[in-house]
Order: C-alpha cells, then structure tokens, then sequence
C-alpha cells in the first residue's frame, strides 16, 4: 500500500517533499493510516485534531491519544475544542455540517498562521462512494456523480485511491493505533446508513464494489470535464454583464437542445436549489414575466427576453435620503451635484437636469418608488402613475428596485437619470435654476 501511495501522490502531483503539509486527525482508522503512511514515505507534515465535546468523555481520551502519539514520534501537534452544539443551534446547521464547518475553518486558519502548503484529509474511496449516492440522493446534478476531488485549491486527499478494506489490511499488517468513534456505527446519520447498509447490500451484488467505482469516477471526471467546458461556451453565447445584473436570452434559452442542463449549469452558479430549475423553465415556458426567484445569494427574475441575475443586497425600499438647501453635492445613496445660477436656465445634457428653484420645498428627499407613485412627465399634460411609466420604458423588476426618486414634499420632482415632472421645470419666470448633475 505504501508504493501505491507514493505512486497516486507522485502521479497526480498532489503534493511534494518539499510541500509543509497539515494532517486533520481524528484518530481513527484513517487519518491513523494517513499519518503512518505519511511518515513511512518521509513526507514533511504537522498534526491537527479537533475535540468537538459531542461525547465527553471518548472524545477526550482521543484528544489525548492523540497529543500523546504524535508527540512521542516528535511531531508537531496543534488541538482545538469547539462547543459544536451551540454553534449549530446558533448557525441552524446540522451537528455534522456544524462540526465541518468548525473544523475547515480552523484548519484554514492554521495554515495561514503557520504557512502551511496543503491542508491533507483522509478521505478515501469508500467515503467517495458514499458521497456519489449522498449527492445523488440530494440532485446535486452531473457535477456531484464525479465524487470527491483530489485536489481542492489547498486541500488535498491522497487516500482516496484506497478501499476501507486496504486501510484495514493495513492496519491489521503494521500494527497501526487507533480510537473507535461509536458514534460512526449510529446509522440515524445519512452516511453511516449508507456504509452500514446500502453500500454492503450491494457489495452483496457486486463484490467488486469498489473497483469498480474507482474506474467509474474517472469515467465521470472526464465526462463532467467535457460537459462543463461544451456548456460553458455555451452560456458566454447567450449571457450579458451590465449594471451588476447577468442577463441571459429566453429565446436561445429555449432553443438549445438540451435546455435543462443549460438551466442547471445557468442556476448552480448562483447557489438555487435545483428544485428552482424547473419552475425557471415553466416560466420561460409560459412568457408571463416577473417570476422572481431568491437564493441564498442571488436573485433570479424571468422577465419577458432575458433570465436576469443579480447578487442579492437588501436595502429597504422605503429608506430615504434629505437634500438641504444650498447643498452642493451628496454621494449617498447616489452622486449628485447641485448648483444655484440667479436667472432662468436650461442646459440639455445627459444625466443634468435643471429646475424651477422657487417650486421646490426643502429639504428634498431621495427615495425608492412607492406603490402608488405618480407625476406629472415633462411635455405631457396631466399625471402619469409610475409603474405605467416603467412599462413603458420597459423597465425590468430588478430595474424598478433600483430606480432613485428626488422629491419636493413627497411630489415626485425627478425620476432620476430618465424625466423631470413637468410641474418643476424651468420657465420665463423662474428666477433661481437648481441644475443638479446626477454622475453614474
């Protein structure tokens, strides 16, 4: 096993003996082997255990285990303990996500404070196979069929060339030390339901199991390659970036010929559950625009010619900013300058507007539209509600959130950077023009 592993680490280039490396150790079979192995092969590395005091007493006597092994073999040993419980109840996570999230971060932090090259964990080929049915069970789409990487930025897995069985073998042959966690035999988690009994079920069927999952991830890997790369130059065709917002054509949405992949690909990069890719299409489908979808980072809008992504910000809509008089400009929420000439004036050009100095109540204010809004646009005679107004300009949801209002005792003055209201524009008897420059 030993050849084998120097071979897959040389072979795949994870890692060198040059390379200062971070073992996360439990003290279980795995990591045990890993560490041996490891050290069997003159690898450079220090160690990292993690007490999640979830089982009192036997997690601290691992902890200790531990300490004391490698500290006898004169490797450098780092240990933490985390109140895991609290911080999932905190962060509403499960206890496993928790005791993850709680230990990557550690290990991530380690390895900044201490200049480590790589962050190795004991993964291995059964874990693979577990997390292929994991991933399977949970739509995770063709990307999750591949397995566990290898190699992921600074985290690297070295022992998922080997079955449960060759750790075993392993240990049983080198004598390896070790501590049992009990709580790997609970099948109430998802995982160790998988190991206890999905996975010997079909080992039952197929004895060579793991073999042949090996050769299929690899088969999966290179397929997953060559879809991503087909998909993405397909998404490059048909998307477009302004304004902070992701637009992609329905029409050559609708037109691909493999649309559900496309959506799924267009959607998983913006964290929406994969649920969301069918009600995306039925709304594609349908033509009604204004579907609005909410991941846990971005929002989604199908409007009537484009799919439209933005990042998810939350400012309230009814917030609104004060303009004193003889203010000269403001940078909040928007950039604005603002000038008083003595006599009448009007100045036409883009994003300037100028106004009837005398007409305006201040302070002014600066809002989001409200429903119910209206004005009176320049040019036209009577009023005009808003949302008429944004359909019209076709405006989109995303653009409707957006849009500014400057407003003289809650009249609607400016719909800024597009129409003044006719009511406030400058004339042969305006004596005073406020001429504002709204800088985008």
């Amino acid at each position: 096993m030993l050849s084998s592993f120097i071979k897959n680490i040389e072979l795949k280039q994870l890692f060198t003996k040059n390379h200062k490396l971070l073992l996360g150790v439990s003290g279980g079979k795995d990591s045990m082997v890993l560490a041996d192995l490891l050290m069997q092969a003159g690898y450079n590395f220090s160690v990292a255990h993690c007490n999640f005091c979830l089982r009192k007493d036997e997690a601290d006597i691992e902890e200790a285990f531990v300490v004391s092994y490698f500290k006898e073999k004169n490797i450098e040993v780092f240990s933490t303990r985390f109140n895991t419980a609290d911080y999932a109840e905190t962060k509403k996570l499960s206890i496993q996500m928790a005791a993850r999230e709680l230990r990557y971060k550690w290990f991530h932090q380690l390895k900044t404070e201490h200049q480590f090259d790589y962050i190795v964990t004991a993964h291995h080929l059964n874990d693979n196979i577990e997390t292929f049915f994991i991933n399977v069970l949970r739509g995770t789409g063709i990307n999750g069929l591949k397995g566990i990487p290898e190699k992921t930025d600074n985290v690297v897995r070295p022992l998922l060339f080997a079955s449960s069985e060759q750790i075993k073998e392993y240990i049983t042959s080198n004598k390896i030390q070790y501590k049992e966690d009990s709580s790997n035999s609970e099948v109430k988690y998802l995982r160790n339901k998988l190991r206890h009994e999905l996975v010997p079920m079909l080992k039952e069927i197929n004895p060579k199991l793991e073999e042949t999952f090996s050769k299929e991830f690899n088969y999966f890997k290179e397929a997953n390659n060559l879809i991503e790369e087909t998909i993405t130059k397909e998404i490059e065709s048909i998307s477009s970036n302004a304004n902070n917002e992701i637009s992609y054509e329905v029409k050559k949405v609708l037109n691909s010929n493999h649309i559900g992949l496309l959506l799924h690909y267009i959607l998983k990069q913006y964290a929406f559950d994969s649920s969301i890719e069918l009600q995306v299409l039925e709304a594609i489908k349908s033509g009604q625009p204004g579907k609005l979808f909410i991941s846990k980072t971005h929002t989604c809008l199908v409007d009537r010619e484009s799919i439209i992504v933005k990042l998810n910000n939350n400012p309230s809509i009814l917030q609104s900013y004060t303009i004193e008089k003889h203010t000269s400009s403001i940078s909040d929420p928007i950039n604005l300058n603002l000038k008083i000439v003595e006599e009448a004036k009007i100045i036409v050009e883009d994003n300037l507007v100028c106004l009837d100095f005398e007409k305006l109540s201040f302070p002014l204010q600066i809002r989001k539209w409200q429903e119910g809004d209206s004005f009176h646009p320049l040019g036209m005679q009577g009023r005009k509600k808003l949302s008429d107004f944004f359909v019209n300009q076709k405006y989109t949801l995303f653009q409707k959130e957006e849009q500014w209002l400057l407003t003289s005792s809650n009249q609607i003055v400016w719909i800024i950077g597009k129409r003044i209201d006719d009511r406030f524009k400058v004339t042969e008897t305006t004596k005073q023009t406020l001429i504002l420059k709204f800088n985008v």
